[in-house]
């Protein structure tokens, strides 16, 4: 997560007195926020945070820089203009999510209103028998909705999460994400945390569509790049690995979609090329949904390696 999200980087670097009270000020911007949004409606909460933080998020050149890059590798054979216009819907889907999480406890209360569900009938068949599932989503449409799935259906997941540097913000987000009534286990934990929930019965959900510079290259819109293999890791020891998704809907409605395991890999490949292969299996369909929705694809940092520029061959060059 950013260690600052209002506060310039270089007035803390050159007086990093100011850390402490520059994260109280935040916290206290964001709990203002929370009072404002709890007194609206939430399709105008998602309206104003949408226009708001995609005015201010667009506004950020570096921000700008690392969305364009991405959408290289998305849309490669979209114009300019075009792209710019995707980014700002992306910008935009910053300031959808936020309102997302304030109000999650308001969503699941009023349910009826605002979710609907669709499971994959041998996804249904998983969750009915409580198995310990391995949720894999991406950070495309209202993507942190997805683990309502638990409570709707009576299955305890643990939901995956980064902690915040700012210790006042830690406190503040763990206190929204309690909606989604399972444990929360911090990402520091790495596998290790993961086979423990499971271990317990635990299903857990995360979102693994991000850049790990430790993971393996595994091709993502046809370029190799860094990609997290934890989901296939586990799915080989036995976890059913379950691709979900929330869609956005008109009339602040939102659909949570929950697709049919991925099929496990041919046996008699290595192991090395069984974990390769599902996670590529994972990523083509993290590809479907942003092609879907790219302007929802939130994408704040670089997804692909860095290249030598002059490399002609690369989006990034």
């Amino acid at each position: 997560m950013a260690k600052f999200f209002l506060t310039p980087k270089g007035l803390i670097a050159r007086f990093p007195w100011v850390q402490t009270p520059a994260w109280m000020i935040e916290a206290g911007v964001f709990y203002l926020l929370l009072g404002f949004a709890r007194l609206l409606p939430f399709s105008v909460v998602a309206a104003t945070f949408g226009r708001g933080l995609g005015w201010l998020g667009y506004r950020k050149a570096q921000k700008r820089r690392t969305v364009g890059r991405n959408l290289l590798h998305v849309l490669p054979e979209a114009t300019e203009e075009e792209r710019d216009a995707v980014m700002r819907s992306i910008f935009r889907s910053t300031g959808l999510a936020a309102a997302e999480l304030f109000l999650l406890e308001r969503l699941w209360r009023h349910r009826a209103r605002h979710l609907e569900f669709s499971v994959h009938p041998e996804a249904e068949a998983l969750i009915a028998r409580k198995e310990a599932i391995v949720f894999a989503t991406a950070h495309v449409s209202a993507w942190q909705l997805c683990n309502f799935i638990g409570r709707e259906r009576d299955l305890p997941i643990s939901v995956i999460y980064t902690p915040e540097p700012n210790p006042w913000l830690h406190g503040f987000f763990l206190s929204l994400r309690r909606a989604f009534g399972g444990p929360l286990v911090p990402s520091a934990g790495g596998a290790r945390e993961l086979l423990r929930e499971l271990a317990k019965g635990h299903a857990v959900g995360a979102a693994f569509d991000t850049r790990i510079d430790q993971g393996e290259m595994v091709p993502f819109f046809g370029t190799p790049t860094p990609t997290s293999t934890l989901p296939a890791m586990l799915a080989l020891r036995g976890h059913p690995l379950v691709p979900i998704r929330t869609v956005r809907l008109p009339n602040a409605r939102f659909r949570i979609e929950v697709l049919a395991p991925l099929a496990p890999p041919d046996p008699d490949l290595p192991r090395k090329d069984r974990i390769i292969d599902m996670t590529h299996r994972l990523n083509l369909i993290f590809e479907d949904w942003i092609r879907e929705y790219p302007g929802e694809w939130v994408c704040m940092k670089r997804r692909w390696a860095k290249v030598r520029a002059t490399d002609p061959q690369s989006p990034d060059a």
